[in-house]
């Protein structure tokens, strides 16, 4: 009888761990499939010469996002930014002369829904997207390639050439460190706002290649027919981005052209290389130059930076760096931070 119950014992007490063991791995498991992520960027500056202010500090980024993974099949990816949603309002009269004017502008760090994605890959190397995607036209290559957003956004988002993201749909080709191609529908109105009065879609090829050893080369094309709410001009743009890439060094240069930007004559257009060379295990000298032709919100730009950058541990980041505006004749030297968890 004795020996019953100690057999009996000892079954259940190897039960009891295979089944503690069994819910220990399937929690990792499960919690495997989860990660939430944060960036924070902040610094100070001072201007050279009469610029005001002529120093201070600030916040250039809050970002909180989730990604859920089930299986290999289905991504679940929600991101949460900070920026400033709300500009400056100016009103003048018939003559042009500047009017007063009062108004609430809102705070410059307003929290805005930057993704919201959900990926189905129905094949090991295509998957569709749908809801609000991130920008491939300079936000997923150029801006990784760059790595060092918490410096300076790079110059399609620093003029406002193109949107980080909006509200559409994706399909996708990606056959891991050889090709990557995708064609995008969405509304070409930005993420902080739904599709417009004018119901125009933007159309998106892009194309990326990284066959050849230390290489990256890609091509985007954006095409927006007009409709009888818009002037008979169709709307395009044009980015190309090729770089080289080692362990210790990295160059890189983009240009782009957007034709009849709001559906009428015109156009921007802009163009920027930049480099970066290890010194040390955690030191670095990176240097950047942007050159603008028309944009959003500059007739003209022509814009240097040179920096030293820190890793003061594996997700933190200090940088000392100086910039020069020449057609603005402005000079700066900023001190960043960058934290990433």
């Amino acid at each position: 009888m004795q020996a019953k119950l100690t057999l009996f014992f000892i079954i259940g007490l190897i039960s009891v761990q295979l089944f503690a063991q069994e819910q220990q791995q399937n929690t990792a498991e499960e919690q495997a499939k989860h990660k939430v992520f944060a960036n924070i960027y902040t610094g100070g500056y001072y201007n050279f010469g009469t610029t005001k202010p002529n120093a201070g500090f600030e916040l250039s980024t809050g970002l909180l996002g989730y990604q859920y993974t089930k299986s290999d099949r289905v991504k679940l990816t929600l991101i949460y930014d900070v920026t400033r949603t709300t500009n400056a309002i100016q009103v003048t009269d018939s003559n042009g002369a500047a009017m007063t004017v009062r108004y609430f502008e809102g705070s410059k760090y307003t929290a805005f829904l930057k993704m919201g994605e959900i990926k189905w890959y129905f094949k090991p190397t295509w998957s569709i997207a749908a809801g609000q995607l991130l920008s491939e036209q300079y936000l997923t290559i150029q801006d990784k390639f760059w790595n060092h957003r918490y410096v300076m956004v790079t110059m399609q988002e620093l003029f406002k050439i193109a949107y980080p993201a909006d509200f559409g749909m994706r399909l996708a080709y990606d056959k891991k460190d050889k090709v990557y191609a995708s064609f995008t529908a969405w509304n070409g109105d930005g993420p902080f706002k739904h599709q417009d009065e004018l119901s125009v879609i933007d159309y998106i090829l892009n194309f990326e290649y990284y066959g050849l050893n230390h290489f990256i080369f890609k091509g985007l094309v954006s095409l927006t027919p007009s409709n009888s709410d818009t002037p008979e001009k169709l709307k395009s743009s044009y980015s190309f981005f090729t770089a080289y890439k080692t362990d210790k060094q990295r160059f890189g240069i983009e240009y782009v052209k957007v034709l009849n930007p709001l559906f009428d004559e015109g156009e921007y257009e802009g163009v920027s290389a930049f480099g970066s060379q290890m010194l040390s295990k955690k030191l670095e000298l990176f240097l950047r130059y942007d050159y603008v032709d028309h944009s959003p919100i500059a007739q003209y730009a022509n814009v240097g930076v040179v920096g030293l950058q820190y890793q003061a541990d594996d997700n933190v980041w200090i940088s000392v760096n100086y910039r020069n505006w020449w057609t603005s004749e402005i000079q700066q030297l900023y001190f960043n931070f960058g934290a990433k968890f």
